[in-house]
């Protein structure tokens, strides 16, 4: 055997873009294209005086004796490669000193050349300094710095360039999966806030963030289905098994290491009876992990083996037999013998702390884990929380039974014990160091300052989580905090951040492969596009989501999905396709016998009969979903629920009714501390009296609205344009005009779509009353493409453009309007200012 030569060259990988996923799908089509890609690249190298040393995988291992062969060489081969469909590559270019052994190269340098590849675009070309150093003279050659790369063991100064000329991809940073070292002052995204955080800085303080953040590619990505366990021993055994498993899957998924199949998904199959091959299709998952367990007196036996379906053979098997004290300290080896039979390197301890848990506490949460899940009234949650009481007498520290001690709670509208109870799991949590305990405080205590409406606060612990989820390099718990980021902004109306941070959780979700997260940030994307106003986008990204859910086949989330769905329809008042969306959602969520979901698909379908003015059905569906809300102890929902039942009466001019169920509804709001409901519940007040006319009564509730609102913008503006009405109707011009110059100046900063007719017309006429000028032009284009027009607008119509065929139109509508009202309402009907006055006006006109 020869001695190896030591020499110095230009070193050249390439990797195919996405290769691991197109053998998943075609492996026929992958061996293909590894063919073309041999035939295509192989001349092209020898013309340019390299070496094909070998291929790894999909990547080339190529070697050039100057730097100037290698960069052009690379530049060809991205020439050609473009006319080939799927042979997108990534190349990187180091230079130094390599060892010639056979046929095989080796040296540091050469691991500096593998580790270069990740900074370059599809389809362009990074380069380190010493390549950048050697061409940057050539005049051809235009190249952008990128940083200097983390790489572990290497002693030599290394930066990181990608070559922009020959028509080559600038690297986007924010979508490489390596990392950088950071460099000079350490812009912290958390630290800038207020106005200051404009689109252009939120764009720019995201791509200093990711710097340091590392991603697996989408082809390296693994992916495990963790089966519930099987019960070889008593049926009340049955909580064991279930509890261990769904505490594994999480374990496992917050990880961030690899993507689990959910036990949701898992449930719907019938996973005993069906092959591994059959459960890696259905799951879209690589490994499929099985185990059985059986509880003898105080002595558990347990056996876990993982199957790798790509390979067709069992990677990894064992059995343990434990005393029952210890079962928790299984289920922790487990966690680590899942990741390191799959050759996992754990950056950071899935169970830093071994669990230390009382063996009877952990039993009692286990316990309470399985009532809680089939519960079906408040007796069973209060037995859950019993049950959860007594682990955390036991065991102060188990911060799981802390944080599903606090869901009881929340999840019965008590939020201010609930808040307690998950303040003090954060507070074990960082006295532990458990970090991902603490982003899972993080996202309970969200919660509940969402349904408190503390704006801020929720922000504030999203970003936490954030933070700390990079600092732990976790994949998984990153892509949620960005997520829950971006549903903050929207809830604060910052449009424009809300669809920053959702797009970069869609890029992350996909990164990682995982489609439930996909299917979650699609439908998202669709919430926010709703907020401003584009149904059709709305509508489109909701369907994106459901098609997911569809091809994953999680019964769970395409209800949840059907019904995001039916919702987007009821903005684009097409209820009848809401309907029959909902109606699928209902069918799903029955099935599952997902009380809550049940109550909110009737919620929904209740809204949409109400506006198609099918009362009856929506009064059946709004009794539905309290009576089931009540059993569950669901307060919040009841009061939402009175909240829209007043609307109903409202709509149909019942307004000693409509204001009787606005009042229920506050009280209700009021005893659990929702804010975001109470706003809402003092604004219907205020419309009653605005509508009777009690004009200092409706002031007054909707300026309490406006003070107990916490910074949810779109609300504000809508609080201002009803002031603005209010005091137009009692005709003070200077205080109408300065709340609905309010209204407009919110309204451009948060919205994109034009003002309605109805809002336009009244502020107009505040315009002419004052002597300001008003877009004739606009109304009248507004009223040409409106089908549906209020006896109120018409009447402002009329007083604002002086044609009678509105005032004609608006005493018709009314008309229409009073014939669907029993008498009593009717005559009431007549007696409030604005019927009243057009009725008046057409009376005297047409005398």
């Amino acid at each position: 055997m020869s001695e190896p030569t030591r020499k110095l060259a230009a070193i050249v990988f390439t990797d195919i873009v996405g290769f691991t996923k197109l053998t998943a799908d075609d492996q026929s089509k992958a061996s293909s294209l590894l063919k073309q890609q041999r035939e295509l690249l192989k001349p092209i190298v020898v013309s340019f005086n390299g070496k094909w040393v070998k291929e790894i995988g999909d990547g080339l291992l190529l070697i050039f004796d100057t730097v100037t062969d290698a960069v052009k060489c690379s530049i060809k081969i991205q020439e050609e490669t473009k006319k080939v469909d799927d042979l997108d590559l990534r190349i990187g270019i180091h230079q130094g000193e390599i060892l010639l052994e056979e046929n095989d190269v080796i040296g540091d340098d050469v691991n500096v050349a593998a580790r270069i590849e990740p900074f370059a675009a599809s389809g362009g070309i990074a380069i380190t300094n010493k390549v950048h150093d050697a061409i940057i003279r050539e005049k051809e050659f235009e190249t952008k710095y990128l940083g200097k790369p983390k790489l572990k063991g290497v002693g030599q100064k290394v930066e990181v360039y990608c070559i922009t000329s020959h028509g080559l991809p600038e690297t986007d940073l924010s979508k490489v999966s390596a990392k950088m070292e950071r460099e000079g002052i350490q812009w912290n995204i958390f630290s800038v806030t207020g106005a200051v955080l404009t689109v252009i800085g939120v764009l720019f303080w995201i791509n200093i963030s990711f710097l340091g953040i590392g991603i697996a590619n989408e082809g390296n990505t693994l992916s495990i289905a963790i089966l519930p366990f099987e019960n070889k021993g008593s049926d009340q055994d049955d909580f064991y098994a279930y509890g261990i498993s769904s505490d594994l899957i999480s374990d496992i998924t917050s990880s961030g290491l690899i993507r689990v199949a959910s036990l949701g998904d898992i449930e719907k199959l019938d996973y005993n009876q069906i092959s591994n091959s059959e459960l890696s299709n259905k799951l879209f998952v690589r490994y499929v992990a099985k185990g059985t367990l059986w509880k003898m007196d105080s002595i558990f036996q347990l056996s876990m083996e993982i199957f790798d379906t790509e390979l067709s053979k069992v990677v990894y098997s064992n059995r343990w037999q434990t005393n029952w004290k210890d079962l928790a300290i299984i289920k922790d080896d487990l966690s680590k013998n899942i990741l390191e039979s799959l050759k996992i390197e754990v950056v950071e301890d899935v169970e830093a702390l071994l669990s230390e848990s009382d063996p009877a506490a952990y039993e009692y949460y286990l316990r309470a884990k399985h009532q809680y899940k089939k519960r079906n009234n408040t007796d069973d949650t209060e037995i859950a929380q019993g049950l959860l009481e007594k682990a955390i007498d036991l065991d102060s520290n188990l911060v799981e039974a802390r944080l599903l001690l606090g869901n009881t709670y929340r999840d019965w509208s008590d939020y201010d014990e609930a808040l307690n109870i998950y303040k003090k799991a954060r507070f074990l949590s960082e006295r532990l160091g458990d970090k991902k305990k603490i982003v899972d405080c993080n996202s309970s205590i969200s919660t509940v300052f969402w349904m408190k409406g503390e704006l801020d606060s929720i922000l504030s612990y999203h970003k936490n989580s954030y933070q700390i989820s990079t600092e732990m390099n976790n994949k998984y718990y990153i892509s949620q905090s960005l997520n829950n980021i971006g549903w903050s902004y929207l809830r604060k109306s910052e449009y424009d951040s809300t669809i920053i941070y959702f797009e970069h959780a869609l890029e992350l979700f996909r990164e990682l492969d995982d489609k439930e997260g996909i299917g979650q940030a699609y439908s998202s994307m669709g919430t926010a596009y709703s907020f401003l106003g584009n149904n059709q986008k709305a509508i489109q990204y909701k369907k994106e989501s459901l098609e997911i859910y569809k091809e994953v086949g999680d019964k769970g989330k395409l209800s949840w999905s059907y019904l995001t769905v039916g919702w987007e329809y009821n903005q684009d008042e097409d209820y009848e396709n809401a309907i029959q969306n909902f109606e699928k959602a209902l069918e799903l969520a029955e099935e599952l016998d997902d009380k809550n979901r049940i109550s909110a698909i009737h919620y929904n379908l209740a809204y949409s009969y109400t506006i198609k003015e099918d009362y009856a059905r929506a009064l059946e569906a709004y009794d539905i979903s309290a009576k089931i809300s009540e059993e569950l102890g669901d307060k919040n929902m009841v009061g939402y629920i009175m909240k829209d039942m007043g609307s109903l009466y409202y709509k149909k001019m019942d307004l000693d009714n409509a204001f009787n169920y606005f009042s229920k509804s506050n009280k209700i709001l009021l005893e659990v501390g929702n804010k975001h409901g109470i706003s809402r519940s003092l604004i219907q007040m205020g419309d009653v009296y605005s509508l009777i006319g009690k004009y200092n009564e409706a002031l007054e509730y909707y300026s309490n609205a406006l003070e107990m609102n916490n910074g949810e913008r779109r609300f504000i503006m809508t609080t201002y344009y009803r002031l603005g009405k209010v005091w137009f109707y009692k005709e003070n011009k200077s205080k109408a005009l300065e709340h609905f110059e309010n209204y407009l100046d919110l309204r451009k900063e948060i919205l994109e779509e034009n003002i309605g007719l109805s809002t336009l017309t009244l502020i107009s006429l505040t315009y002419k009353q004052v002597g300001k000028e008003y877009d004739v032009q606009e109304i009248d284009r507004l009223i040409s493409e409106s089908d549906e027009i209020s006896y109120s607008t018409h009447f402002l119509l009329y007083k604002l453009l002086n044609d009678s065929d509105h005032l004609n139109k608006a005493y018709d509508k009314t008309q229409e309007k009073a014939e669907k009202m029993e008498n009593e309402l009717k005559e009431k009907f007549f007696s409030y200012p604005i019927p009243k006055q057009i009725k008046d006006y057409h009376s005297s006109i047409n005398s």
